[in-house]
């Protein structure tokens, strides 16, 4: 496979402008057509977290995915939408995709809105039904940081193909980064999409990937190669493509390409796009401490959960998503017992309030400044 990655520029959220922007992109690619054939069955898989309002930027925005099935559907493909939100299970959705205006999209567009309340088994992962109902998987990221995996974009987006509590399970038996990481990329080895677009036009820096900080950043990513495509946006925000876990993995499985020097770079140049300054989540820190010496001050450099009791609502979302359900709440409190906490930060991603934030020990904040 050639991996190419188109970078374009797009100003705002109107559904023309994307469309036109993303046309653009397509021809560069030799045309939409080259990944998306008359007739055939299409999941549009974005990146739905939480029930967040448009303007919050936690969810791939619906005018996004509107643009997108629209071109889909000139192509003379038949389109679906479908994610499992966070909180490891399919209960979550109706209230999410309301939230997030994805159904009123969807409604307003006559696309089918799915749930992923079925599996099947693949590898012993439990993917959704409906990715196996489909020709194929586009992929609808959000550019964003991630508390546990730095970024969250192309591979990572295809972890919500996992439903039930599986999601869950991946947290409890490989809490730390790189190992959860291995996790993700089995998910996306399953069901490698199609194509992915990213949508950056509004995208989230700090500690996202819910309560970070919103950035203009005005760019669409499209690949024919997810690895390729997080490499890039590693690039964008100041990063080493090969600082991220699931980017090394996924290169290492040989399932995509993060050398720089190998991908074809269409549309605006690499250099000219760089996202100066782009704030990079707290837990970040850890990819700037050589493996050998974190090992040696490694309890010292800690990162966990705390509820602000003054914001918590007690919706109990956190509690319910929590894969140690070390979470209580009451009418008097919200606690976290710290001793089966495995800083996950699931509850953290989930809280719709910005209840939680990330906390750090002493040696991390010395150390990250």
């Amino acid at each position: 496979m050639d991996s190419k990655v188109c970078i374009v520029k797009c100003k705002t959220y109107d559904p023309y402008e994307i469309a036109n922007s993303l046309r653009g992109t397509f021809k560069l690619l030799g045309g939409l057509s080259k990944f998306v054939n008359r007739g055939e069955k299409i999941l549009l898989k974005p990146n739905i977290l939480s029930a967040r309002p448009p303007e919050s930027g936690v969810d791939t925005h619906p005018d996004f995915i509107r643009s997108v099935a629209r071109l889909v559907r000139e192509a003379g493909a038949e389109v679906i939408v479908g994610d499992s939100p966070g909180g490891f299970g399919f209960k979550n959705a109706g209230a999410t995709y309301e939230a997030s205006g994805i159904k009123k999209m969807c409604d307003e567009e006559s696309i089918e809105l799915v749930d992923f309340d079925k599996a099947y088994n693949v590898n012993g992962i439990p993917l959704a039904a409906a990715a196996k109902e489909v020709d194929a998987i586009i992929s609808i990221p959000k550019m964003k940081t991630h508390d546990l995996m730095i970024i969250t974009g192309a591979i990572k987006n295809s972890f919500g193909l996992a439903v039930g509590m599986y999601k869950a399970d991946c947290h409890l038996r490989a809490p730390k980064p790189k190992d959860f990481a291995k996790c993700v990329v089995d998910v996306f080895e399953c069901a490698p999409p199609r194509l992915v677009i990213i949508d950056g036009i509004v995208a989230m820096e700090g500690d996202g990937p819910a309560a970070g900080n919103l950035r203009n950043a005005q760019l669409i990513l499209v690949s024919n190669d997810c690895v390729a495509c997080d490499a890039v946006f590693s690039y964008l925000v100041g990063l080493p493509p090969l600082s991220i876990h699931t980017t090394i993995e996924a290169y290492e499985r040989n399932l995509g390409e993060a050398d720089l020097s190998k991908i074809e770079i269409l549309g605006e140049r690499l250099e000219d796009e760089e996202l100066s300054d782009f704030k990079l989540p707290k837990t970040s820190l850890l990819l700037k401490i050589p493996e050998p010496i974190l090992k040696l001050i490694g309890k010292g450099v800690k990162f966990w959960p705390s509820i602000d009791k003054g914001l918590c609502t007690k919706c109990e979302l956190c509690a319910n998503s929590c894969p140690t359900n070390c979470i209580t709440i009451d009418d008097n409190s919200s606690k976290i017992n710290y001793k089966k906490c495995i800083s996950c930060f699931c509850c953290f991603e989930v809280c719709p309030h910005n209840a939680i934030s990330i906390k750090r020990s002493l040696l991390a904040r010395f150390l990250g400044g």
